[in-house]
């Protein structure tokens, strides 16, 4: 029997949440609300997150829904994590963002780790 694509985000967003709560202990998957969707997980600050399982790619498509949902949600951060397809673990998956939103993040997390002279 053919899955739905349904089943397929719900699994991948299962997945994706219980791979990140080791992070992220508060991490969990947001209700569908339509037009005002937020993202497919919450409860990680400044972040907003959309979790893709389909076969055919549409990363610009992908990044721009997100982007939206971002605004939506008031947060500067989003990612979208797609599946790569014959990998069961998340932690295999991909993390696309666009450079503005990289830039930022990885410049803060270079501060707050950077060396002490």
């Amino acid at each position: 029997m053919k899955r739905r694509p349904k089943q397929n985000g719900t699994e991948g967003e299962s997945a994706v949440v219980a791979y990140l709560h080791e992070w992220f202990p508060k991490a969990h998957r947001t209700a569908p609300q339509g037009t005002g969707d937020i993202g497919d997980i919450d409860g990680i600050d400044e972040l907003c997150v959309q979790v893709k399982c389909r076969h055919a790619m549409d990363l610009a498509g992908w990044v721009d829904q997100t982007t939206e949902q971002a605004d939506r949600k008031g947060v500067p951060n989003f990612i979208v994590v797609h599946k790569r397809w014959g990998r069961r673990d998340p932690g295999e998956w991909y993390v696309t963002l666009p450079l503005k939103v990289f830039a930022p993040l990885y410049a803060r997390l270079r501060a707050h780790h950077a060396p002490v002279s």
